[in-house]
């Protein structure tokens, strides 16, 4: 058997080659057989199998390490004439298994990749050959002329191991030219560092550049009586994409259209008169469009109430990018008419009630789901439309006596588009009219960005910018933002094992920061606030930087499972199949069918007829919440009724891309046995099955409120606090040569503050001396440093104090992302207040019980047990205290987690001058305290977040920097509320620990700390 195994496979190896030989037949393969160099080389798939012939998955290299760049060198070892490379990557579609055929194009492909070649004095890029975002398994670089050379490299910036099959050249020998030299490779060979490392960083007083303008999110769901409002605001950041669609914000029968209008004279004409008496004209119907502001939108996927929406914004003092999707335009003045009133209209709105004053036209026009718009279509309609939304917001300026500065943002690209933007970029200077004007169309240059590590930003900016420049008629450049970036796009990230709370994939977050303000980059919003659902991705996306409920919250380990411990048989391997109710959901309790078998299916047998109403099911393996690589992707759920087997309504799932997921049925069923069935071909997995009763689920009652935030989300909220509003950049240094640490500091003013990102990617420590000699800080100065990595979710992990010689001295641990504060100017006075009071609550039946003479305060969370639930209230009496004048004030506690040395992760609220007596406080009238579940009510109106502390079964002192908080919410006093609320609907996995935390009773009594 061994033997014909073996003889298949070379014969299968022959074929490829033949295969490949007769497609090339008419040009030989240059790279074919030659010295091939590369940065890191996994042993079991080494580098010289890139130039074999063989296109296979099974005749590949790869990279051992994830640390870009990645690099390959082909020395060719004569000078050729080269017209073609084809660079080979990923999985051919006949050679992908069945649980690989449902991910997105491109998923196992180099991502971002370009080719060189040495032209006897430098590596120089080939023309047009740089890659982004690529999605396809061959891609084919022609060039002409061709280009002469000896040697070629691919150099990738993907953040990962990468994976290559096959580079091929073609082209000719070049005649009567000498043998090139034969010299060694310079790449340098990347080596893994385990041990700790010392570094230092040095700041002065030199200013390099300025931080970022904007730090923003792209919106989520935003209605009244949500708590979205708090977590923005706790976010820092300074502004917000919200999406509109025309057709639903502006219906053209709230316009005029008119077929008789054929000249530009005509439509100017219309335009001033417009113009002349913006709100009470004979063009817009205002009173047709005031109503729709008021309703629910749901035309994208970020429904909202839009004047709700504007209103908190301007509230919170954040500046809106309005997203107004349409592509309705067409080369005829009738329809150039009818859109800019409708922009105009939109514009004109916004800009007087919510103070908005940047607009950008259709998302991401050359997308296949614009259509895509025709190049020469989309600078048409910028012609209309910048001239609109100027108008628009210059005529609010003149009727309110505003001072908005209106902002056409564009094109909104997705992806690499150079061509566009060259184009665009040569016709930002020419108006409707067709005339050349003095000014650009374009106020702000935006453009898209996915699948890329910071690696991949290093001159990312830079290069647009060259572009913009290069094509500009007056050669000059505009600001360049991200109105979308992410690490991941969601197609891709639904597919890994990483999620947004993985150092891997939070610490390149915070290096794509890092490397764009390097470049001088305008702004970037992050894609996207919260993990929304479509129709693509129907319980939600994956790549929110918080968890948000889609319209219910469903607290799963609230409700009684009725399929706990009931027997359960299968189609294969039937011992294992009663793993599936036994109530563990970890990969250890897992039921995985025989590869072989068809049918893939399990019986639960719930011992008698039960009403049922929602059931919950977990495949594939535990990684996280919205993934998992090997989930079981097509299944339903069905019930044995009148002698034979029924789908359930509503538990039927197609290409499902969760790993756990929660199916309201769409009408009860009454049944004594349940079935899981499965088409998946090969081995599934199935963790868990729970069902419940028709009575025991979900409220009826909508739920858009965010529930939690992932490290990601940390990372952006630390980075706009120190890096936002284009603070000067101060020049820094480090003593080692490393692109995976990152150190930048700015000044804020306002604050007096310096503000210092360090973020390190490695998977070692660096033990970091930080020289601040040359700065304005005294010695003897306290600095605080707030950190996400595995331990840490934002709070204050160091208090630090300023050495004689102007030092500061701490571990950067590996995989971890820091924001230092450190006070300018003087050394401030220390002092100290004590809570006040201080008690825990406990529900269920000890809900009227008061802990206040308790040594301890507690805070857990069990669901399923009420009785269990508690949650710690601090009072400090602040009328002593003048908090306005304060430079840093710490919220700090001393507790641990009494059980399994992992993070306990809670929320803090504060809650400005709230009464309550520490004698007497119970569940039942704790303020803003749900009657049931472990839930504080009304985020963002009575409580603000004040941020999230994590503890493991060290006791040790747990800080939150609070001074912007209680200065902007300053009381005679002011009450935390810590509490482990329910993030996700699967969220039980704190149940049985707790976190004990030192009281007032105590020695290590609860604090703030100010200075």
């Amino acid at each position: 058997m061994r033997n014909i195994r073996q003889i298949n496979n070379i014969v299968f190896s022959i074929l490829l080659v033949l295969t490949a030989t007769k497609v090339n037949a008419q040009q030989p393969n240059i790279a074919l057989h030659k010295p091939v160099y590369v940065t890191s080389e996994d042993p079991a798939n080494p580098a010289g199998n890139m130039v074999d012939g063989v296109i296979s998955r099974k005749s590949k290299w790869a990279a051992s390490l994830s640390k870009a760049p990645h690099i390959v060198e082909i020395d060719l070892k004569k000078y050729y004439t080269l017209t073609e490379i084809r660079v080979h990557s990923g999985i051919m579609d006949s050679e992908k298994k069945p649980d690989e055929m449902t991910q997105a194009a491109g998923f196992w492909s180099v991502k971002n990749f370009k080719l060189q070649y040495w032209d006897d004095a430098n590596w120089s890029d080939f023309p047009k050959a740089e890659v982004h975002e690529n999605r396809l398994t061959t891609v084919d670089f022609k060039f002409n002329p061709g280009i002469s050379t000896y040697k070629i490299r691919l150099v990738c910036d993907d953040g990962e191991p990468i994976s290559i099959m096959e580079i091929e050249a073609f082209g000719d020998e070049m005649s009567n030219m000498p043998a090139p030299p034969s010299v060694n490779a310079d790449i340098p060979v990347t080596k893994k560092i385990t041990s700790p490392q010392d570094a230092v960083i040095t700041v002065n007083n030199k200013i390099i550049g300025k931080s970022l303008k904007f730090v923003g999110y792209n919106q989520g769901y935003y209605f009244p009586g949500s708590n979205v409002s708090g977590w923005i605001e706790y976010s820092g950041v300074n502004a917000l994409r919200v999406w509109t669609s025309l057709n639903s914000f502006v219906p053209e029968s709230a316009v005029e259209v008119n077929p008789a209008i054929k000249t530009v004279s005509e439509f100017d004409k219309r335009k001033a008169g417009l113009r002349a008496n913006p709100e009470h004209n004979s063009y817009i119907k205002w009173n047709d469009l005031y109503p729709l502001y008021d309703k629910l939108d749901s035309s994208s996927t970020n429904a909202m109430e839009f004047n709700y929406a504007l209103d908190e914004l301007k509230r919170l003092g954040i500046q809106v990018v309005l997203q107004i999707n349409n592509t309705d335009f067409k080369d005829d003045w009738e329809n150039k008419w009818k859109q800019w009133q409708r922009f105009y209209a939109l514009a004109y709105y916004t800009a007087k009630r919510g103070n908005v004053a940047m607009f950008a036209m259709h998302n991401e026009p050359n997308h296949r789901n614009a259509g895509p718009m025709k190049l020469e279509t989309w600078i048409m309609g910028m012609q209309i439309v910048s001239d609109a939304i100027h108008a628009a917001v210059n005529d609010v300026n003149k009727q309110y006596n505003k001072k908005l500065e209106p902002k056409f943002v564009g094109p909104v690209t997705a992806g690499q588009n150079t061509d566009w933007w060259a184009a665009i970029s040569k016709a930002i200077r020419t108006d409707y009219h067709g005339k050349t004007i003095d000014h650009d169309l374009i106020d702000i240059f935006s453009t898209h960005s996915y699948n890329s590590p910071a690696a991949g930003y290093e001159s990312r900016v830079s290069n647009i910018r060259k572009i913009i420049m290069d094509n500009h008629p007056a050669h000059q450049s505009l600001p360049i933002v991200y109105t979308e970036i992410g690490r991941w796009m969601n197609a891709y990230l639904i597919d890994k094992e990483e999620t947004m709370d993985s150092p891997s994939l939070f610490t390149e977050w915070a290096g794509i920061y890092a490397n764009n303000m390097k470049n001088g980059c305008y702004g970037m919003w992050a894609f996207k606030l919260a993990n929304t659902s479509s129709s693509t991705y129907p319980l939600g996306i994956k790549s929110g930087h918080h968890y948000i409920w889609q319209g219910k919250r469903i607290v799963e380990d609230a409700y009684t499972n009725l399929a706990l411990d009931k027997t359960v048989t299968a189609g294969s391997e039937t011992a294992s199949a009663k793993l599936v109710t036994d109530g563990d959901k970890s990969d250890a309790s897992t039921w995985i069918s025989d590869t072989t078998a068809q049918g893939k299916w399990l019986e639960i047998n719930l011992g008698e007829t039960r009403n049922l109403g929602s059931a919950v099911v977990y495949t594939g393996s535990s990684y996280g919440v919205y993934t998992s690589p090997d989930r079981v992707k097509n299944f339903s759920l069905q019930y044995f009724s009148n002698g034979s087997w029924k789908d359930i309504p509503g538990a039927v799932q197609k290409n499902c891309k969760y790993a756990q997921v929660f199916m309201t049925f769409k009408t009860p069923v009454s049944t004594s046995r349940i079935r899981f069935k499965s088409t998946d071909k090969g081995q599934i997995k199935v963790r868990e099955i729970k069902v419940f009763d028709k009575n025991d689920g979900p409220s009826d009652t909508p739920d858009y409120n965010i529930s939690g935030i992932q490290r990601t989300g940390e990372v952006v909220r630390l980075f706009a606090k120190g890096f936002k509003n284009e603070r000067p950049l101060l020049q820094t240094s480090a003593s080692v040569k490393d692109n995976d640490l990152d150190s930048w500091t700015s000044f804020d003013k306002a604050s007096g503050s310096y503000y210092m990102w360090l973020v390190q990617r490695g998977t070692f420590d660096y033990r970091l001396t930080i020289d601040i000699s040359q700065l304005d800080v005294a010695a003897g100065s306290t600095a605080i440093a707030e950190t996400v990595n595995k331990d840490y979710y934002g709070e204050a992990s160091h208090v630090l104090t300023v050495s004689g010689d102007k030092k500061l001295s701490l571990t950067l641990p590996s995989q971890s992302v820091m924001l230092l504060t450190i006070p300018a100017g003087k050394k401030t006075a220390h002092s100290v207040v004590y809570a006040s009071a201080d008690a825990s609550v406990a529900g269920g039946e000890h809900s009227s019980e008061n802990y206040g003479a308790n040594k301890q305060l507690e805070v857990q969370l069990d669901a399923s047990k009420p009785a269990n639930n508690k949650v710690s209230y601090i009072s400090f009496d602040l009328s002593k205290t003048n908090v306005t004048s304060a430079r840093r004030i710490l919220f700090r506690v001393k507790g641990y987690a009494d059980k399994d040395n992992r993070p306990y992760r809670l929320h803090v609220y504060a809650v400005p001058s709230v009464a309550w007596q520490q004698n007497q406080l119970n569940w039942t009238n704790a303020p803003l305290l749900d009657k049931k579940e472990a839930l504080i009510h009304e985020v963002g109106t009575k409580a603000a977040i004040a941020g999230e502390l994590a503890f493991t079964t060290t006791p040790q002192y747990h800080n939150l920097d609070v001074t912007n908080l209680l200065k902007k919410h300053v009381g005679k006093a002011v009450t935390f509320i810590l509490v482990r609320e329910t993030r996700q609907l699967g969220d039980d996995e704190d149940k049985g620990r707790k976190v004990l935390i030192s009281s007032s009773e105590s020695a290590d009594k609860p604090k703030l700390e100010i200075w």
